[in-house]
């Protein structure tokens, strides 16, 4: 306590004041470098200095907005990849579903001809029948060509 007297006689009230206004803007030289002091309220506003705070403050708000910015960016980037794989997910579905279609119209466009030639073939053995029911020359089969024929 008389060493505070003595500054104080010394400097005299005027003195103090720049001194202790000195103190809380500039803080305790290296005092800052003391695991958390800084973080005691009134001591560490004292021991680390209103210029110190403030620029600790500042890079505390601009990692912070360096932070949300890049996971912001990460997000959009996800986004991005998920959407280009849901893009090249829908072209393969889109591709594989006109292979389908398309396969069925030409399984379609098979079946008429099939049903087509087969009702042709129809028409044609009918005719045939008929053609072979007038003309009383032709030969029929009979029971011993059908018996003849299962033996070979």
């Amino acid at each position: 306590m008389p060493i505070l007297y003595v500054i104080a006689r010394y400097l005299g009230v005027a003195g103090c004041i720049i001194v202790g206004m000195l103190g809380f803007y500039e803080g305790i030289p290296g005092a800052w470098r003391i695991p958390f002091l800084s973080e005691v309220p009134i001591l560490g506003d004292l021991a680390t200095g209103k210029v110190h705070s403030f620029a600790a403050e500042q890079v505390r708000i601009a990692t912070a907005q360096q932070t949300a910015i890049c996971n912001g960016r990460i997000e959009k980037l996800s986004s991005s990849a998920e959407l280009a794989a849901a893009l090249a997910t829908l072209d393969r579905e889109r591709a594989l579903r006109r292979m389908a279609d398309y396969a069925a119209a030409e399984a379609d466009e098979r079946a008429v001809i099939s049903k087509r030639a087969e009702e042709a073939k129809a028409v044609e053995r009918e005719r045939l029948r008929a053609e072979a029911d007038q003309d009383a020359e032709l030969s029929r089969p009979n029971q011993r060509d059908r018996e003849w024929q299962l033996k070979h």
